[in-house]
């Protein structure tokens, strides 16, 4: 999950726009002509890489680099709402629900030439998922079993249908039984997967050059010859680059640069979908807000077109539900409430505080974008006589006031790490799911009970009509109020086909090539 301070998302949105967005292109992963195999494709970035160890909780610019180099046993299709087979071919829960059974793909070697087997699996299974959250398995699985050197047993302690979704995150990526011989630390030198590029030289800081995995089990891939990673923290120097085509793919190019990019002819800019949705989190446990009417109040007074201009210009989306709308457990139906403050007024009478509050709205100090949708909420907060303060603390003050409790009002950015809807849920809207309901520190036991619930059953429909009743709950209840979905924007050399990302985000280059 990214909540505002782990994924490098919400940098997208960290300058200010200069002109319409209206142009960005939303791409499929379809492309013109016959994949060319060869070349060597440059990804310039802001972001270092910091570890290129699944079981380590890194940060973006880790998990996109560590992709391309460890597969998992299932992905994720484009799409979001759907899997595919990578290192198992085929997947199924037993009639209990108590265990999933993978049958391996046959054949499949390490970068290093060895054999992958079940033991591999099983190893990395249990290892990334000790000790750490990123798993999502390591408090619900019972064992794990190997029946033979092709097939891998999960049991859990109760039915837990998203295990597919989360054997796909790159926290389950499959590494060398014990670390292939070697100590943690030292395979973090020189790490071992099945990918389809491998390690070559590594600079910290710099740059990280990978090449084709020659033992790669998907026939044919990948079509690059290679890939490397350079740390440009100028933008503008980045942008030069891929004019200059010195590099090939830019990773989140400020929107001021947009317009000068569209204009460039050898250069694509675009949109993708992705899950990150932007919220108004409000803290349930204190006054007003413990108070829904005083919540629904605040939620008339939140114009998100307003906020959408401001801060994206109109590349976002309006939200609804607090569920993002490239996942299949979207419920459409959740509008939201419009902007109204004679709405608000009356929801304000209903209220402990009929004649209105004041309360602090808390950003970080130093973000723009944050200080610019503070602005447009206070000022209309006024109006129906609601005084609000924006609060600019210190990003490590900010963090510890929201876990603390000791805010009344901030603003904060999620995305999902596994394409089932389980996690996003339990982060958004249950108390005990990881993140306090989002740190509203809302606490509705039906919610809670329907999310537990809906993991129980393996049909999509019925976890649907769950995951549907829960976000019209949260509708009603106000604990929080999305404000928009936001997509993540590219810029890449037109000699770059067939890429895309993800909603989680991410992306994987095996199926790039680079035309002539």
């Amino acid at each position: 999950m990214n909540i505002f301070t782990k994924k490098s998302i919400a940098g997208v949105f960290a300058i200010s726009l200069i002109t319409s967005l209206n142009f960005l292109v939303p791409v499929t992963s379809s492309a013109a002509g016959t994949p060319v195999k060869g070349g060597d494709l440059v990804v310039v970035r802001g972001d270092i890489e910091t570890s290129l160890v699944p079981s380590i909780p890194p940060d973006n610019a880790s998990i996109w680099v560590l992709e391309e180099m460890f597969d998992t046993l299932l992905f994720p299709a484009q799409d979001g709402k759907s899997l595919l087979p990578g290192l198992a071919t085929k997947w199924t829960q037993s009639k209990d629900g108590l265990s999933w059974t993978f049958n391996l793909r046959h054949g499949v070697k390490f970068s290093n030439g060895k054999p992958m087997t079940s033991k591999d699996v099983k190893f990395s299974i249990a290892e990334n998922t000790k000790g750490s959250n990123w798993g999502f398995l390591n408090t619900n699985i019972s064992k794990i079993t190997t029946p033979d050197a092709n097939t891998i047993v999960v049991t859990t302690k109760t039915p837990y249908s998203p295990l597919p979704s989360a054997i796909a995150t790159f926290a389950n990526a499959v590494i060398p039984y014990n670390y292939g011989g070697v100590t943690k630390d030292q395979f973090a030198k020189n790490p071992i997967g099945t990918g389809p590029f491998k390690l070559s030289k590594w600079t910290l800081g710099q740059s990280i050059k990978l090449v084709r995995n020659p033992y790669y089990w998907e026939a044919g891939k990948p079509y690059l010859n290679s890939v490397t990673f350079n740390l440009v923290s100028d933008s503008n120097t980045r942008a030069n680059q891929l004019a200059g085509n010195q590099a090939q793919i830019n990773e989140f190019p400020p929107f001021s640069s947009i317009k000068t990019l569209k204009g460039q002819p050898k250069i694509t800019v675009s949109a993708f979908p992705s899950s990150a949705t932007n919220f108004l989190v409000l803290n349930n446990s204190k006054a007003p807000f413990n108070d829904p009417h005083a919540r629904k109040a605040l939620a008339y007074l939140v114009d998100k077109n307003a906020i959408n201009n401001a801060v994206l210009f109109g590349a976002g989306t309006p939200a609804g539900a607090f569920m993002w709308p490239a996942g299949w457990a979207h419920n459409a139906s959740v509008k939201g409430r419009e902007f109204s403050v004679a709405k608000a007024k009356a929801e304000l009478a209903l209220s402990t505080t009929p004649n209105g509050f004041s309360a602090n709205i808390m950003i970080p100090s130093g973000n723009a974008d944050q200080n610019s949708m503070a602005q447009i909420l206070q000022a209309a907060a006024a109006e129906a006589g609601i005084t609000l303060t924006i609060q600019q603390l210190d990003p490590s003050a900010w963090n510890d006031a929201r876990s603390n409790k000791s805010f009344d009002i901030c603003y904060t950015l999620v995305t999902t790490d596994m394409m089932d809807p389980d996690e996003i849920i339990n982060v958004d809207a249950v108390y005990n799911g990881g993140a306090f309901s989002l740190f509203t520190y809302y606490d509705n036991k039906d919610v809670a009970a329907w999310a537990a619930e809906a993991v129980t059953f393996q049909d999509q429909a019925k976890r649907k009509a769950l995951y549907d009743k829960i976000q019209v709950q949260v509708e009603a209840d106000a604990p929080l109020v999305p404000l928009y979905y936001a997509p993540v924007v590219y810029s890449y050399s037109k000699k770059v086909q067939n890429f895309h990302t993800y909603v989680t985000g991410n992306y994987n280059l095996r199926n790039v090539w680079l035309s002539k």
